[in-house]
């Protein structure tokens, strides 16, 4: 929340390619008078103070791929520049329906199931709020849990770039992605950045910042 409080973060980093969620909408944003030199932008909403937004910037163009709204906050999206070209997906995943057998990991799995195709492209990225971990597999038992929407990624070649960098498992991860309540003793990792196997190859660095 509160994104135009938060936004240098953008500008010390220059990123080609930001994904914000829980962000303001962009009335809101202009109303308080505050403006970001965007390339492009991708965006979703349900609840106007919290809306997903895809950023590119430094002349990368984004285009939103045949979106099934009915998986709402994971957004398929051609990033592209010159010769570059990523698919993109951008996750935020939620309590759909007040029913938690729909919800989160199982809404991602889903996804991923019906974006078989896509996720077959070479350059494919997916990114952020997941709101899950493998430590939870056996809790609210429902039709997908984390560890085996990795497995689905994983057939595609699609692996989290924490854990192939690290070394780690999931649900072994030794740093936090979450700060719950901003309490440091509550920490948890909910995050993740995937990637085909193909772009392990041009990672320079990882970072995830400290508390």
């Amino acid at each position: 929340m509160a994104f135009r409080n938060k936004s240098s973060i953008l500008h010390e980093f220059n990123p080609d390619i930001a994904i914000i969620q829980e962000c303001e909408s962009e009335e809101t944003l202009k109303h308080k008078k505050f403006h970001i030199q965007y390339t492009n932008y991708i965006r979703f909403w349900k609840n106007k103070n919290k809306w997903l937004w895809v950023m590119t910037f430094n002349w990368y163009k984004a285009e939103i791929l045949n979106h099934n709204k009915e998986l709402e906050y994971i957004i398929p999206i051609r990033v592209y520049k010159d010769e570059i070209e990523l698919i993109i997906f951008a996750v935020w995943t939620q309590l759909v329906n007040k029913n938690i057998y729909q919800s989160y990991v199982t809404q991602a799995a889903r996804a991923f199931k019906y974006y078989d195709k896509l996720l077959q492209n070479d350059n494919v990225i997916i990114a952020w709020d997941f709101n899950s971990n493998a430590i939870r597999d056996k809790s609210h038992p429902k039709e997908y849990n984390h560890s085996e929407m990795v497995e689905i990624l994983k057939d595609k070649e699609i692996s989290s770039m924490y854990h192939e960098i690290k070394g780690e498992k999931h649900w072994e991860e030794k740093i936090a992605t979450l700060y719950f309540r901003k309490k440091k003793e509550n920490w948890y990792h909910i995050d993740y950045c995937f990637c085909k196997k193909e772009l392990f190859n041009y990672i320079d660095n990882f970072i995830i910042g400290n508390y």
